[in-house]
């Protein structure tokens, strides 16, 4: 029915949309849970009747990432090992909000302890979500300062090393698809878009 030619594309979009008109959670149930890493596995029924298993990441709370650049337009990046993909990649500061946290206060916190810097102003410049299908609730929110100051030495056990890099290189490796990182990614185009630094 939902491929009749008398149907507008609004009609088709209403009634495909139908069945997330109510989603019921049946089942609820953790199915693995170590080192903070949560894996929940839930039986839904849609409006429809029908029912699906979904197993995601549950990860709750916000995170941070900043977009720090000195005052001649060099980025930070740091390089970490990331296990799933075998390898060390470029990313920004970026971590988890603990209790009590603003996100500001948070993202003061990861930028001294992956950099070594502090920042004299913060500015926040958006937010984003990981893979809203496969893990969450939590959001990212991302912030842009050109104010750091040294501070102190960043954590050898978290970061392996940071590099100063020219904001038109990131920009062009960030097209070109030489960055994964979706943190280090979305707050590149956000800078560029919104004009805080010249591409």
């Amino acid at each position: 029915m939902l491929l009749k030619r008398r149907n507008s594309s609004y009609e088709v979009v209403r009634v495909l949309t139908g069945k997330f008109d109510s989603v019921k959670v049946l089942e609820s149930r953790t199915v693995y849970e170590k080192h903070g890493r949560i894996v929940v596995e839930d039986v839904l029924q849609f409006a429809d009747g029908s029912r699906h298993e979904w197993i995601y990441l549950k990860v709750s709370g916000f995170a941070v990432a900043i977009a720090a650049f000195t005052k001649d337009d060099k980025m930070i990046l740091t390089k970490q090992y990331r296990h799933p993909f075998r390898k060390v990649i470029f990313d920004i500061p970026a971590g988890g909000m603990k209790d009590g946290e603003t996100p500001e206060q948070a993202a003061l916190r990861e930028l001294e302890e992956e950099t070594g810097y502090t920042a004299e102003k913060l500015e926040w410049i958006g937010r984003f979500t990981w893979a809203p299908g496969s893990m969450g609730p939590a959001t990212v929110e991302i912030f842009f300062t050109k104010s750091l100051k040294p501070k102190g030495k960043f954590d050898p056990m978290e970061i392996m090393n940071i590099e100063l890099v020219d904001f038109n290189k990131v920009f062009n490796g960030v097209l070109r698809g030489d960055y994964i990182d979706s943190a280090l990614v979305i707050a590149t185009l956000l800078v560029s878009i919104k004009k805080l630094i010249q591409s």
